[in-house]
């Protein structure tokens, strides 16, 4: 009895498992840490794997702490290749690297994983046959290629992860979408989507977060996962800026929403449409500045030598379904173009210069154009009938040529909407816009304080009162108190 107990399993055990093997194609293996212990064959047997010291088991195990049926394996598949998940049945646990995973509890197994069963029930390193007999050719996971670290954010339909490269050491920001139910009459979808990401891998724009891979893993016997892997940008959101900053200079916002066109202007080439452009969504690459005599590349702060805007999150309407997608931005619509809030099927890139339009209206004064504290009416009709204002004295020290461009993008008819083209070659984009001249501005009491117009070569832009009943929320004072819980989009 204590030399079974001592070697974990009989000769006829590993009889057992050779003529399971045998029935069914071979998996994977449970390789026996013990050099004197045999290893165990895990076939393809599609009602699973049940592992135990019973005789009813389909391996048997012995040990002191071993339960009847302790384990057992289960297929899943993520549309590209077959999966186990190991499932605890056991009294004295299961254990994962060493984790114990807790009576009815399941993990997906990878190769490379340790698992222990009980005490005295062995511990082995798992292992996928092919990740072994096709090394360069295999279909790989995603923990084959990267160490999944901490969370950096959230969002409605995913989380965004840490990853780091197992090969090159890179980091990188992993994208985890929320699990789908697996279908078998999912190809013709599952085609068309291929498609959208082999098109978001092509990408390659400065002012475009790469895609770097894509990858599906099953979470259970029945879901699965679609998992991102994006260039991972370090130093936050627009949206973040605005907030610490209450609203930007003119002059920082020209040479960010510069960037941000030329970035929509290679997505329109392709025929692509953001449709989610918001700060939230425009990351930000800055580069310290290491001296006040090194030369800034723009009107940055004192301390930033260099910053590189990235459009994020594009295109997601194909990852969780466009009635999804809607619902979703139908929630927080002030971005939204009219003619997406309207429903209208057949719309094109002319909705992402709307968003663009509100974003730089955010930009210019702190808070949008379209919100409920300006009703009456309320948002969304605000947003369905264009109606907004540039209000003072928010709006006093702002240029007209700004106020022409928003004016031209925040048009209601996409017929009539400026283009990324267009947009790009507006005047406010020759004109020089110093922090000087604003402050002088700021102190001619004639022309910001008292004055509801200002002049340009333009013609002049009107500047409107607030009614009693309204008042902006900035987004300083509505999301300040949320800086520190702010989702990696």
């Amino acid at each position: 009895m204590s030399l079974i107990r001592k070697r974990n399993f009989t000769e006829d055990d590993e009889g057992s498992s050779k003529r399971q093997s045998a029935k069914y194609e071979t998996m994977a293996k449970f390789y026996n840490t013990n050099p004197d212990q045999q290893h165990l064959i895990l076939p393809r047997k599609p009602e699973g794997i049940l592992i135990g010291r019973s005789s009813s088991c389909d391996i048997k195990i012995t040990g002191v702490d071993v339960s009847s049926k302790h384990s057992k394996l289960s297929l899943a598949n993520n549309k590209v290749r077959d999966y186990f998940f190991l499932t605890d049945l056991s009294s004295n646990g299961t254990f994962v690297n060493g984790a114990k995973l807790g009576h009815g509890s399941s993990v997906l197994l990878k190769s490379g994983d340790k698992v222990s069963f009980a005490k005295t029930g062995g511990v082995f390193i798992f292992r996928y046959l092919l990740d072994e007999v096709n090394e360069e050719n295999k279909k790989r996971s995603l923990f084959d290629d990267y160490i999944v670290g901490k969370q950096l954010g959230s969002g409605h339909y995913a989380i965004v992860k840490e990853a780091k490269n197992r090969l090159t050491g890179d980091i990188v920001a992993v994208k985890i979408f929320h699990p789908n139910k697996t279908s078998k009459d999912s190809q013709e979808d599952e085609a068309k989507l291929q498609q959208e990401i082999d098109l978001l891998l092509s990408i390659d724009h400065p002012n475009i977060v790469k895609f770097i891979n894509r990858y599906v893993e099953p979470i259970n016997q029945h879901s699965v996962s679609t998992y991102l892997i994006m260039e991972k940008v370090n130093s936050g959101e627009l949206f973040e800026r605005i907030i610490n900053k209450s609203k930007l200079r003119e002059d920082e916002t020209k040479a960010l929403f510069k960037q941000l066109l030329s970035g929509l202007f290679y997505l329109h080439q392709k025929n692509i449409i953001h449709r989610d452009i918001k700060p939230e969504n425009i990351l930000l690459d800055i580069t310290p500045r290491q001296s006040g005599q090194q030369q800034q590349t723009g009107p940055w702060d004192e301390n930033e030598y260099d910053i590189k805007v990235k459009i994020a999150d594009f295109g997601l309407a194909k990852f969780i379904g466009e009635l999804q997608f809607t619902n979703t931005l139908c929630g927080t619509p002030a971005y939204v173009a009219p003619e997406i809030l309207s429903n209208q099927i057949n719309y094109t890139t002319k909705a992402d210069l709307w968003s663009a339009g509100v974003l730089l209206y955010v930009c210019l004064c702190g808070f949008p154009p379209f919100s409920d504290e300006l009703a009456p009416p309320n948002m969304r009709e605000q947003i369905l009938t264009a109606k907004y204002a540039f209000y003072s004295p928010y709006w006093d020290d702002i240029t007209d040529a700004a106020l022409d461009l928003i004016s031209s993008l925040l048009v209601l008819s996409p017929e009539e909407r400026y283009d990324v083209t267009t947009a790009a070659d507006h005047e406010w984009f020759r004109e020089s816009v110093s922090q000087e001249d604003m402050v002088m501005d700021s102190l001619d009491s004639t022309s910001s304080k008292n004055s509801l117009q200002r002049s340009s070569s333009m013609g002049s832009v009107q500047r409107e009162p607030l009614r009693n009943n309204s008042h902006p929320l900035s987004f300083r004072h509505k999301f300040a108190s949320e800086l520190n819980s702010l989702s990696y989009q």
